[in-house]
């Protein structure tokens, strides 16, 4: 488990599949919904690339980390934070599913199986598409060729200052910014517009904010507030003409902003991205561009192309589990701002102790109390009262690992006999 970052599609495409498996080793990805519905739309580009859909999709799916969370959409959290609900932005996925469940020793965990889009990404490698996957990727194709920005365009530019000068992106995110801390009824009718609350949820909005104080949006609703912000920049950015109404992928691209307080970093090589992206991000979140994202992998590769066979027999997810400590680049930098600050030392441990025989009786234990912590955990009917205000004491996930990606065996042959047996 590493920082969590989120990619856009530009960031995978940008790599090779051997790179990829250090994403997967290194890096949690958090990987938004956008994502899934921009892959699935290259299936309708028929005659537009050299190679068949199919196999573009499929590479894709290929190079997506296994261990990529699928976040929560953003909708389903804004209308539960406008409800009254709580979304944690602390840097990490928003995730759905899994049971709650109390283990012999008292802990109380969530235990999640694997997630329906890993599901899914196994089979498009295997170029397995179903057929509503192809209809949702017409539909939004045809969507993103009919959109109609000019109402929504119109709707928010009334509220620009006549009197105040705007003559960038930084100035517009200032003004935007200001607007959200008024504590005013027209701000909160405003955002419930443009975020396309039905009458119902208008009017249970405004109760709530009747009743709350009458606080300013970023307060009252923080993630609502930094939806609506990014809407805004968008729609108010075209209509000063600082962001091109002309190119259709925009909008699919400031979808991915929906999602940044749910990750330590965003990375991509996309324009818009480099211009919007910083103006959203919190003191310990970071920017990465693709190209140096794509040279702090090609360093690992290198680093680790170098150890002696025996070592890389054991598997990627058994020799990586921390970065080389003597590295300085954009992975190692995620992890001196976002893991505990000796990890380079116990790293540099770990890597002493490579060489060392495996305790394999050791490790067969290790796996069997593992597995009888997980049969044992009991089933916690009340999930709220069991969670209280802290949180899982542990999370068990559950993921189907590739035993090989690339050149690289992600686990050990032993591991991968042992699989395939059960």
């Amino acid at each position: 488990m590493g920082p969590s970052v989120i990619l856009d599609k530009s960031a995978l495409e940008a790599r090779s599949v051997d790179e990829s498996v250090w994403l997967e080793a290194l890096l949690d990805a958090n990987v938004v919904p956008v994502f899934y519905v921009e892959v699935l739309a290259d299936l309708e580009k028929q005659g537009r690339q050299s190679q068949a859909p199919e196999s573009v999709v499929g590479r894709l799916a290929e190079k997506t980390p296994s261990n990529a969370y699928p976040n929560v959409h953003h909708r389903q959290m804004v209308l539960a934070e406008l409800a009254g609900g709580t979304i944690d932005m602390t840097g990490r996925p928003v995730i759905s599913g899994g049971d709650v469940r109390r283990a012999a020793d008292g802990r109380v965990g969530l235990h999640v199986d694997e997630f329906p889009e890993q599901t899914a990404l196994r089979r498009w490698q295997s170029h397995d598409f179903e057929e509503v996957e192809r209809v949702v990727a017409k539909q939004w194709r045809d969507e993103l060729a009919t959109q109609n920005l000019d109402e929504m365009v119109d709707l928010v530019k009334v509220i620009l200052p006549s009197d105040r000068k705007i003559s960038n992106l930084h100035q517009l995110k200032a003004f935007i910014d200001e607007f959200c801390e008024r504590g005013d009824r027209r701000v909160i009718s405003f955002a419930a517009d443009v975020l396309g609350l039905s009458d119902k949820d208008k009017r249970a909005l405004r109760k709530r904010w009747e009743k709350g104080l009458r606080r300013p949006l970023d307060r009252f609703a923080p993630y609502s507030a930094h939806v609506f912000k990014v809407d805004l920049l968008f729609y108010l950015g075209i209509a000063r003409g600082f962001i091109s109404r002309d190119r259709a992928s925009n909008l699919a691209d400031m979808a991915y902003l929906y999602y940044l307080p749910f990750a330590a970093a965003f990375v991509s090589g996309d324009g818009l991205h480099r211009r919007t992206v910083p103006l959203f991000l919190s003191d310990h979140q970071s920017f990465i561009d693709t190209t140096g994202l794509k040279t702090a992998l090609q360093q690992l590769n290198v680093r680790y192309e170098a150890l002696p066979e025996e070592i890389k027999q054991l598997g990627v997810l058994a020799f990586a589990s921390y970065p080389p400590p003597t590295l300085d680049n954009a992975v190692t930098r995620l992890w001196d701002g976002h893991m505990r600050p000796d990890w380079r030392d116990i790293a540099a441990k770990l890597e002493a102790t490579l060489s060392a025989p495996r305790d394999e009786e050791s490790d067969r234990r290790t796996v069997d109390e593992l597995n009888a912590q997980i049969d044992e955990a009991e089933l916690v009917l009340d999930e709220s009262e069991a969670m209280a205000s802290r949180g899982p004491d542990y999370v068990f996930r559950r993921r189907h690992v590739p035993a090989t990606k690339g050149k690289w065996r992600m686990v050990s042959a032993e591991v991968e006999a042992a699989g395939n047996n059960d």
